[in-house]
């Protein structure tokens, strides 16, 4: 039985996890060198309380990959061995996309599998998981792939269901669920 989740960030702020149907939620956590959400950590203990597994990101800016991973580990550290870390490789604001895109992710990998003991994951869109698959070691890729922008719910058999293989499918970026009205991915 597949099991349904929501990623989130500020974008949601508002968001009362008490009020929506989930097994489990990925946060996002920081971004860069900069950035933490101010709303992570009060999501995190929402979620946590619920018994819901969890999972927290860090968005990539395309700094230097030991750096932005370091800034990660700093700020989420009490996380690490509750939750399941992952990274989001995206082209958006991220200045080393298109650029090695496996040997900056496998960079970042390494160093928070150094400093905390746990594989993350790898969030990247379809059309660029082929840069990445097989490359990065041991973490898992979180596959974003729609078919249309259409406002849907969860799915028991999204439509892109074993086309290839993925730790975590991500087939909608206008997700709707009953206690929210805004969009959830």
């Amino acid at each position: 039985m597949p099991l349904n989740g929501i990623d989130i960030a500020s974008h949601q702020a508002g968001l009362d996890l008490n009020n929506i149907a989930f097994d489990f939620v990925i946060i996002k956590a920081t971004q860069g060198i900069g950035y933490v959400n101010p709303y992570c950590d009060n999501w995190y203990q929402q979620a946590k309380a619920l018994g819901k597994l969890i999972g927290f990101y860090h968005y990539a800016s395309g700094n230097d990959a030991v750096a932005e991973a370091d800034y990660f580990i700093e700020n989420t550290l009490n996380y690490f061995h509750e939750a399941v870390p992952c990274l989001d490789w995206e082209a958006d604001e991220n200045d080393n996309w298109g650029d090695n895109d496996a040997a900056w992710c496998k960079a970042f990998c390494d160093r928070i599998y150094e400093r905390t003991g746990v594989h993350p994951m790898v969030y990247v869109q379809a059309s660029a998981m082929s840069r990445l698959e097989g490359q990065i070691g041991d973490c898992g890729l979180w596959i974003a792939q729609y078919p249309n922008y259409v406002p849907t719910g969860y799915q028991d058999e999204p439509w892109n269901e074993g086309a290839y293989t993925c730790a975590i499918r991500q087939y909608s970026s206008a997700g709707r669920l009953d206690g929210w009205g805004g969009t959830l991915t």
